[in-house]
């Protein structure tokens, strides 16, 4: 980079980074002056919405002109990327200076005053900086301060603007790399707490924060790991014995006012601190307030110090106490909703885990990583993870994350801060995974329990299983060796709650049962293990040298719980949980007839946990699925004269589709242990027919769609690790027939045309899941790419003249127009205005069809109100550890 010239700007060295970007020293060459210029990252730049934002914003900030305020000179963009042309500012930081120690407390009050001004005159124009902090302060070599990336926060902030995307969300250090935006000693208790519009006022709680430590060399708020930091910032009062004795006694109060929790008893604006702040400096120590009190005689004076060293004494050993005298932090409670449009994606797989140390959660949406440190407001996307990613978790360290990737199939690893991953095994999906020390051990479900070295290599058994068991969620315990993992038992959907949490020793096949019922264990420091049992968390005391485990406490209540049995929480040894609460409607969710206006009629039913909605073919019933007994099938008749009525019993059945002459529902069970596909009659008689039988190199079966003869049913086989689609005809006479299945992606959700001439499907072949369409049967190499965002669940008209399928990525419904003679053609995609909510709650099953007339639509709904949903929310409880400690005393 360095000689590199972008636009007109030479680059000439490197400044640093932070996590908007890397930085660098430039030459203007048209007006030959040096200028810092911040690249921003692909992840910002190539995001057209965002970049319009931030070049308003931009805008806004640039019109900041005042001598205490580094300038933006200008967002330009050269080959293909953006950049900030900022105003280099030469000296060192506040940051660099306190790390000498405290400072007089006149220096101290002049650099507060400074950014005191910079403050009032940007909030003048409505601007708030949102991460005032020593690293943001700038001091020059003749004296002055230069307050740094001012009100970058709300430019970075992507649409739609809410109370958190309002909060700090980057990096924004000029010349210091790896410093966060937001950090835990600075932010108010409303950033913190991420659940509120923040204002104005937060910038005096942070400059409040930098002022005390000017004046004590340390800062206000700490502990021995970030969460405790945070739980300071939201829940104690700064130590004001800490400043210097012989200060201006309105020199504590005014810090004081700044760090109120309650906004509204704070300074209210930045000009009323400056006159403040002015106001002392004349006498920062408080001598005219001294002058006044009456003179004395020296042996008085003498006989006052002495007492005051006795009693000073006194008082510094019972500091000293005090200090060393550890009371356990109160646990602090909050949470913060996941931006509009985002969902999570393959629920089935472990989608968020905590650091060790408890300094952030990591958590999968929209097929990549975000992380959200505990010390900022906001998550952020971690630059290198959009590989449609899975099962995240930390190092011992926290400094990488590992994870797996459905592009490649395959275990990498990717520093906290973004870059290239690295490759460690190639691997099925785990099933659940964590590292100790330099060893990864994962999860292969019928496989058993898999190690590979955290540099990479080839994956050996540590623990296996027998047949028909399934090993889930392991880890090792301190004692390095002992592997604590949950062992199942079948294929029905309700295994995990009839499951074990067992201890076995690497090669040995003998298991000890620590916790019989329950899944996804996770042993504490504190004597420990909390796990999952239907939509709960209990915990239990566990005595490891024993492998017994006392009586188990419920904790928690409507966890996220998939069908597959993950469990949507994680802990951190240093005593913190986070937990995704169940999604509104999520197990209640109601069956509903939409108009193409979005108007919503529910069906006469209580709500329940419906899944994979179908109607038949005259539009007369429908068939559902529910959870109940690991997968049932149900049929409604739409007159609503009579009652719902059970179809399947025995096994888990799931994915229920009609026949095209109606009298049959197609469907996958686990009956036998596979889940290979049987048909039924519709009114209930007869005994199942089974259709397919699932090889030992394939997973499953799941039915899609009967082309219009009866005979020929079209079907998804995930094998070796890849969804293909394939044909078979009925009475099965021959093997199944591949249609579309390529080595290292996914083809699914295949349907046939009313008129069996074309098939359309989705495929992420591309690294994006679209839509795609292509002639039945494949003569030639002709495909139609339909979509053009991450899309799913494609489902024709009635009368083949339009196409239906779900976007994604703004979590909408779209139709397109379809032409097929005398050429195939197609039209622009329309968003249909019919909730869809609920259908971004899960990737496994289409919760939507298209009615008869093609006019209205079967969906399912929640029961909150239009409008009125949350979005999923990630709770979370620091210090968490002492509370349970109460509750769940150890044995």
């Amino acid at each position: 980079m360095i000689g590199r010239t972008l636009a007109h700007y030479r680059i000439t060295s490197r400044l640093g980074a932070g996590g908007m970007g890397e930085v660098y020293q430039a030459t203007d060459t048209k007006l030959d002056r040096s200028v810092a210029i911040k690249i921003l990252p692909e992840v910002f730049a190539s995001d057209a919405e965002r970049v319009a934002r931030f070049a308003r914003e931009a805008r806004v900030l640039a019109a900041l002109n005042h001598p205490n305020i580094a300038a933006i000179y200008g967002l330009e963009e050269a080959d293909g990327g953006h950049f900030l042309v900022l105003e280099l500012v030469e000296g060192e930081t506040l940051a660099e200076r306190l790390k000498r120690g405290a400072m007089h407390p006149v220096d101290a009050l002049q650099i507060a005053r400074q950014i005191a001004e910079a403050l009032e005159a940007a909030h003048d124009k409505s601007v708030i900086h949102r991460d005032i902090k020593p690293a943001n302060v700038k001091l020059t070599p003749d004296g002055k301060v230069k307050v740094l990336d001012f009100g970058l926060a709300k430019a970075f902030a992507s649409d739609p603007v809410s109370a958190l995307s309002n909060s700090p969300t980057m990096s924004i250090a000029a010349t210091d790399a790896g410093i966060i935006l937001g950090t835990a000693p600075y932010m108010s208790p409303e950033q913190a707490k991420g659940t509120v519009q923040v204002d104005k006022r937060t910038d005096l709680f942070s400059l409040g924060c930098v002022l005390y430590e000017m004046l004590t060399g340390r800062q206000p708020f700490q502990g021995d790991s970030l969460t405790e930091v945070l739980a300071g910032v939201l829940a104690r009062e700064p130590d004001l014995t800490l400043l210097p004795v012989n200060l201006n006694p309105r020199i504590p109060a005014l810090i004081r006012r700044c760090l109120q929790k309650d906004p509204k008893k704070r300074w209210q604006g930045a000009g009323d601190l400056r006159v403040e702040i002015e106001s002392i400096l004349p006498d920062p120590n408080g001598l005219e307030l001294r002058s006044e009190a009456r003179p004395q005689s020296v042996w008085r004076t003498a006989v006052f110090a002495a007492a005051c060293l006795v009693v000073g004494a006194l008082i510094g050993g019972i500091g000293v106490l005090r200090f060393r005298t550890t009371t356990p932090a109160k646990p602090v409670r909050f949470s913060f909703e996941l931006p509009e449009g985002q969902i999570f994606t393959r629920t089935g797989r472990p989608f968020i885990a905590f650091a060790p140390g408890g300094e952030s959660i990591v958590y999968v949406q929209n097929q990549q990583l975000f992380m959200r440190p505990m010390n900022e407001a906001t998550a952020h996307a971690i630059p290198g993870t959009l590989l449609d990613v899975s099962t995240p978790f930390f190092s011992p360290d926290g400094q990488w994350i590992a994870f797996y990737s459905f592009m490649d199939n395959t275990i990498k690893r990717i520093a906290i801060t973004g870059g290239a991953p690295v490759t460690i095994c190639a691997s099925d999906p785990p099933t659940g995974a964590s590292w100790t020390g330099h060893r990864i051990v994962f999860g292969q479900g019928g496989k058993g329990i898999y190690e590979v070295p955290d540099a990479g290599g080839t994956p050996k058994v540590l623990v296996p299983v027998d047949k028909n068991e399934y090993a889930d969620a392991p880890e090792v315990l301190p004692d390095d060796k002992t592997i604590l993992f949950t062992l199942a038992k079948g294929n029905g959907n309700d295994r995990f709650d009839k499951a074990q949490i067992v201890l076995a020793e690497p090669g040995s096949k003998d298991k000890k049962v620590l916790i019989d019922g329950g899944s996804a264990g996770h042993y504490l420091p504190s004597g420990h293990v909390v796990y999952a049992l239907g939509p709960n968390l209990l915990a239990a005391p566990v005595d490891l040298k024993r492998s017994t485990a006392g009586g188990a406490v419920p904790i928690l209540e409507s966890v996220l719980r998939s069908g597959s049995g993950m469990a949507a929480f994680a802990v951190s040894n240093s005593g913190g949980l986070a937990y995704v609460q169940s999604n509104a409607g999520e197990g209640t969710r109601s069956l509903a007839i939409a108009e193409r206006t979005g108007t919503t009629r529910n069906l006469a039913l209580p709500p329940g946990s419906y899944d994979h909605p179908r109607v038949s073919p005259d539009g007369k019933q429908i068939v559902v699925q529910t959870s109940a007994e690991g997968g049932t099938l149900w049929i409604y008749d739409l007159a609503g004269t009579t009652s719902i009525r059970r179809l399947t019993f025995g096994g888990g059945s799931s994915v229920p589709i009609w026949s095209g002459d109606g009298k049959y529902v197609t469907f996958q069970s686990t009956r036998d242990g596979k889940a290979g596909l049987f048909r039924q009659l519709a009114d209930g008689t007869g005994a199942a027919e089974r259709l397919t039988s699932v090889d030992s190199n394939e997973q499953e079966h799941r039915p899609r769609s009967w082309l219009k003869d009866g005979r020929t049913l079209v079907f998804s086989i995930l094998r070796n690790n890849d969804w293909g689609i394939w044909t078979i005809a009925v009475p099965a006479s021959q093997k199944p027939t591949v249609l579309e299945d390529l080595v290292g992606s996914t083809q699914g959700q295949p349907g046939f045309s009313p008129d069996g001439q074309w098939l359309a499907y989705e495929s992420d072949e591309s690294g994006t899941r679209y839509i795609y369409v292509v002639a039945y049967p494949k003569t030639d190499a002709r495909k139609y790419q339909i979509s053009k965002e991450p899309s799913d669940f494609p489902q024709w008209s009635p009368d083949g003249k339009e196409l239906f399928y779900y976007q994604s990525v703004n979590n909408k419904l779209v139709s397109v127009a379809i032409q097929t003679r005398p050429t195939f053609s197609f039209g622009e995609p329309v968003a249909i205005p019919i909730d869809m909510s609920v259908q971004g709650q899960t990737q496994q099953y289409r919760r939507y069809d298209v009615m008869p007339d093609g006019k209205r639509f079967l969906v399912l709904t929640t029961n909150a109100p239009l409008g009125t949903r949350s979005s999923p929310q990630v709770r979370v409880i620091l210090n968490w550890i002492e509370e349970l400690k109460q509750r769940v005393p150890s044995i």
